[in-house]
């Protein structure tokens, strides 16, 4: 009987980008949905606006800066288990929120213990959708990233039903059954057999003659992608009674001993050949792809690699531009003097440019048309742009052509987040995505204090446009200096050895 391999870019893979997809719409669908809930909290209670507005300050806050937290258990214990612990957690957070007796309970419960498991749940999706493509990683992950989009046009039509027909704590309890859904696309997405966790086992070197000799410890990882060693005391030795069969060795030394061949082998026989023809294309090389299950080791490569400050930073600015255009842009539009019914079009014109530059973008990096690094700069220095433009213009038609394309930078530059960690974060995925949540959720709790000062005291939101985005295009510019941030890093990474070696 064959084994089966998995292999990238395969029906599996997309199978695990539309759980992503899943996991991603409940999540993020739900965040988009929490102004219903505001206000049924508001009349179930007559609690006042700043008191309704707890849960959901406290859940993002939970979401953002239990990123570390979550990053940690996802090194140690893989994504998977983490995201069907966080699809639990959340779901148990919102169904208790059914007994709450006040809003502080309400506070606890929503923004705490679900705030809490949707971290866990959907910050380590889009990585496991990352290391299933080789060809099609953006066009894979934008489909994933998706779901935010789809779970906003959905959630908020049901959670509004919910609310008319069994009131708001019945909303609550079908809520949390609705989250459940998140377990079976969970258990979907197992982590491909190239991203398997290290142990160390007894590798035997065989001589063909039959008499086995020790070789050392080797990654049991890359036992299934590497060849036994052979000795062979005459190069004219036929090979044919060891390599019998396409998927592996038999260890004639040891009775039921099979070892996978790695089909990339250099010296491949006919026999491997067929092999990479059948499993093309080839899975990330075990060592290439190696998961760091050592925290402190973990935290030592992200604190000590300048490319996690690069990304972090980079994806901070976004959050910066970004938090204020979902809290302000009806506002900016009426301050231009703008209906109030005719600025409510912007927000629908930007959640379109948003799903279209999830979903079409990701060819061009795809087909090697332009690096990832290179396609992050155009794309953040383009939305830099587009938003300083917004306090520009007047003209509706004009404002309207620049926030649909404001929301297809966006969709394009966010599916790159997995991307660019898994591309400079190889060994530290889980932790590096839970650290910049983090980074990027801390620099959000300014932008009210922003939107105070400069449209209450200053009375124009321009100057926040103004000095927003042009840091994003001044952060944008510096992805050139990606050369020298990699030059930097092996560097440290050279003294970090000459430090051991030392000791």
């Amino acid at each position: 009987m064959v084994k089966r391999i998995d292999a990238p870019d395969s029906a599996r893979s997309w199978a695990v980008a539309i759980a992503g997809c899943l996991i991603n719409s409940l999540m993020s669908g739900l965040t988009r949905s929490t102004g219903l809930i505001y206000v049924a909290l508001i009349d179930t209670f007559g609690a006042s606006r700043f008191q309704a507005n707890l849960p959901f300050t406290a859940r993002i806050m939970i979401k953002n800066l239990g990123g570390p937290v979550v990053g940690a258990l996802g090194q140690r214990f893989g994504p998977r288990n983490v995201t069907l612990a966080g699809g639990v957690l959340s779901s148990i957070g919102m169904l208790l929120c059914a007994f709450a007796p006040n809003i502080i309970w309400i506070t606890i419960l929503c923004g705490g213990v679900h705030g809490f498991g949707v971290s866990m749940a959907s910050t380590l999706g889009l990585i496991m959708v990352t290391q299933w493509f080789m060809k099609h990683k953006a066009t894979g992950t934008g489909l994933a990233f998706s779901g935010s989009c789809f779970g906003s046009l959905i959630l908020p039509f049901l959670i509004e039903k919910m609310l008319e027909n069994f009131g708001l704590f019945g909303c609550f309890i079908l809520t949390g059954g609705l989250i459940l859904n998140v377990l079976p696309a969970a258990l979907l997405m197992k982590e491909p057999s190239w991203m398997q966790k290290s142990t160390k086992k007894t590798v035997q070197v065989v001589d063909t003659s039959g008499s086995p000799s020790r070789n050392g410890l080797e990654d049991c990882s890359e036992l299934q992608n590497s060849s036994i060693i052979f000795r062979n005391k005459s190069k004219n030795q036929p090979t044919d009674s060891v390599l019998n069969s396409t998927d592996g060795i038999n260890n004639l030394s040891f009775s039921s001993s099979t070892m996978d061949v790695r089909c990339d082998n250099i010296n491949q026989t006919e026999e491997t050949k067929s092999c990479e023809e059948k499993t093309s294309p080839i899975p990330p090389k075990a060592e290439d792809m190696q998961q760091q299950t050592s925290l402190l080791k973990a935290i030592l490569i992200i604190s000590c690699d300048p490319m996690f400050y690069m990304i972090s930073i980079s994806l901070a600015t976004y959050a910066m531009v970004l938090d204020p255009v979902y809290i302000v842009l009806v506002d900016f539009m009426m301050d231009k003097g703008m209906t109030e019914k005719i600025s409510k079009y912007f927000i629908s014109a930007f959640s379109i440019g948003d799903l279209v530059g999830r979903l079409s973008f990701g060819w061009i990096t795809d087909r090697k048309l332009m690096t990832v690094k290179t396609f992050m700069m155009m794309m953040q220095i383009s939305h830099g742009v587009c938003y300083l433009l917004l306090a520009v213009f007047y003209d509706f038609y004009v404002l309207l052509f620049i926030v649909t394309l404001f929301g297809l930078i966006t969709g394009a530059s966010l599916v790159m987040i997995p991307i660019l960690v898994q591309i400079y974060l190889p060994s530290v995925q889980s932790l590096a995505i839970g650290c910049i949540a983090f980074a990027t959720g801390t620099p959000v709790l300014m932008v009210p204090f922003l939107i105070g000062y400069f449209r209450d005291e200053i009375g124009s939101y321009d100057g926040m446009v103004y000095a927003v985005g042009g840091v994003e295009v001044f952060i944008g510019s510096l992805w050139i200096f990606e050369p020298l941030l990699l030059k930097l890093r092996t560097k440290i990474n050279k003294k970090k050895e000459m430090t051991v070696i030392s000791i």
